[in-house]
C-alpha cells in the first residue's frame, strides 16, 4: 500500500463502501480482471504446462523446465496489466450463468466480510484462475502442470484446477516453508531437502511424491576466511520490504567498523517499495546497485561475505557458494514474533543473528562455520557439493516418468 498509488486507492475505496455488496463488486472485478487476462500456452504442443507469476518462482520453474526440455513445455500467459485475452474474453460467457455468478459473489462476500480486502482480493484471483485454468487445461490436456507456489492465487488456482481434471501437478519450492505454508497436496513435490521435508509434515500429511534436488546452482565448501580480508567488498542483500534506517546503520558500520572498499546491495527481486530511495542514506560513494536482471550468484560472487535479514531466504544460495553470511535483526519490516521464521538460527545454518554488525567476531563466526556445520546444511540442501548435471538428469527422469504415466493413463493403456 505504501509502495503502489492504485492499491492504496482501491483499499480507501473499498473502505468508503463499508461491508455491502458495493464492496463485494469491487473485489469480484479484480478477479475478472485476472481471468480476462489469462491465456493458453503459445506451445500447443507442451506436454508439461508451468505457470509461475513472481521472479523467484519463475527462475525455479525454469530451472526445472530447462532440465525436461523446452519443447516438452509450454507457460500460461498472464498478467493482469495485459490486454484482454480473446480466448479469455469468449470463454467468459459460458462461465458466467446466474447461479455460478451467485455463488461465486456469495464466496467472495463471505472472505471480505471475515478477512477484508486483500484477503478477498486475493481470493478473487484464486477463483479466476480455478476457472479459467479449467478451460485452458480441458482444451489443452497436458501431461502435468507445474508451479512453485503453495500459496499465491495464480498457482493454488491453477493447481486445484489441474486437481479436478485429474491432470498431476509437479509442484518445485522457491523457498523454504514459513509458519504460513500449507501442507503440501501435489503429485510430485520437488524439495530442497531433508529439512524442508520435516518442515512440510509438521503441517499436516504430505500427499504424493517427494523428489530431493537440492537448492539451484553450484556448491563450494564454505570459506570463512573470507570475513578476514582486509577492505572487502560486502553485500547487502535486501527484504521485499526494507527498514530504512536500518539499512543506513548498516551501512555506515560497513564503512567504519569494516573499511568496506564497496558495498553492493541487492534489492528483492520482489520488493514492495520501487521508489529509489537511496538519497536517504547520504554518502552514496562505494555503494553499488546490483542490476535487476543479475542473478543471485552472479551478485554473491561479488562479495566477500553477505548481510541479510534474519528472516531472508538468500542465506541458503550464498552459503551454497561458500560465501559467509551475517543475519540481522528487523533489516526487514517483521514483527518481532516472526523472529528465525524458517528456523535457520535454530537449526544452525545461520548464525545467531545480531542488531548490528559492528557485534560480529570474526572468530566467533569461523569457529560456527567449522563445527560439523556442512553436515548440518546437508539437511537444507541435499544437492550440496553434488553436480547440477546429477540432479538434473534425475528430476528429468522422474518427470518424463510421470508425463508417460500420465499419457499413458489419458489414452487408456
Amino acid at each position: 500500500m505504501q509502495a503502489r498509488l492504485p492499491v492504496r486507492f482501491a483499499y480507501r475505496l473499498h473502505e468508503r463502501l463499508g461491508a455491502s455488496w458495493a464492496s463485494t463488486l469491487l473485489v469480484s472485478c479484480y478477479g475478472l480482471a485476472y481471468f480476462v487476462s489469462i491465456g493458453p500456452s503459445d506451445n500447443r504442443d507442451a506436454r508439461f504446462l508451468a505457470i509461475a507469476k513472481h521472479a523467484n518462482a519463475r527462475r525455479q520453474v525454469t530451472r526445472v523446465a530447462s532440465w525436461v526440455g523446452a519443447s516438452d513445455c509450454g507457460w500460461v500467459r498472464a498478467g493482469i496489466r495485459r490486454l484482454p485475452d480473446v480466448s479469455a474474453l469468449m470463454a467468459l460467457p459460458r462461465l458466467a450463468s446466474p447461479r455460478r455468478l451467485r455463488r461465486t459473489l456469495r464466496i467472495v462476500r463471505t472472505i471480505d466480510r471475515r478477512y477484508g480486502f486483500l484477503v478477498a482480493c486475493r481470493a478473487a484471483a484464486a477463483i479466476a484462475w480455478y476457472a479459467r485454468g479449467r478451460t485452458i487445461l480441458a482444451a489443452h490436456r497436458p501431461g502435468a502442470i507445474l508451479v512453485s507456489s503453495d500459496s499465491n492465487p495464480e498457482e493454488v488456482g491453477f493447481a486445484a484446477a489441474a486437481r479436478s481434471l485429474g491432470i498431476p501437478q509437479v509442484f518445485v519450492a522457491h523457498a523454504y516453508p514459513t509458519p504460513f505454508s500449507p501442507p503440501l497436496d501435489f503429485t510430485l513435490s520437488i524439495l530442497e531437502g531433508e529439512a524442508a521435508v520435516d518442515a512440510r509434515e509438521r503441517k499436516g500429511p504430505v500427499k504424493g511424491d517427494i523428489l530431493l534436488a537440492g537448492l539451484e546452482g553450484d556448491s563450494v565448501p564454505l570459506d570463512p576466511g573470507r570475513l578476514n580480508r582486509s577492505d572487502p567488498v560486502i553485500g547487502i542483500f535486501a527484504p521485499k520490504a526494507v527498514s530504512w534506517a536500518t539499512l543506513a546503520a548498516i551501512v555506515d558500520d560497513c564503512r567504519r567498523r569494516f573499511r568496506a572498499k564497496q558495498i553492493v546491495i541487492r534489492w528483492h527481486p520482489s520488493r514492495l517499495d520501487p521508489a529509489r530511495r537511496l538519497h536517504l542514506l547520504g554518502d552514496l560513494s562505494g555503494i553499488v546497485e546490483s542490476p535487476t536482471d543479475a542473478s543471485l550468484p552472479d551478485v554473491a560472487r561479488l562479495c566477500d561475505w553477505v548481510i541479510a535479514d534474519e528472516n531472508s531466504n538468500v542465506h541458503l544460495p550464498v552459503l551454497k557458494l561458500g560465501i559467509p553470511t551475517i543475519a540481522v535483526k528487523r533489516l526487514g519490516l517483521y514483527p518481532e514474533s516472526r523472529s528465525d521464521m524458517y528456523g535457520f538460527v535454530a537449526r544452525g545454518i545461520v548464525f545467531p543473528p545480531v542488531r548490528s554488525i559492528a557485534e560480529v567476531r570474526a572468530d566467533a563466526l569461523t569457529a560456527f562455520f567449522a563445527d560439523g556445520w556442512a553436515a548440518r546444511f546437508k539437511r537444507y540442501d541435499a544437492a550440496y557439493l553434488r553436480t547440477q548435471e546429477a540432479v538434473g538428469s534425475e528430476v528429468r527422469r522422474t518427470i518424463l516418468a510421470l508425463l508417460e504415466n500420465s499419457t499413458s493413463k489419458a489414452v487408456g493403456v
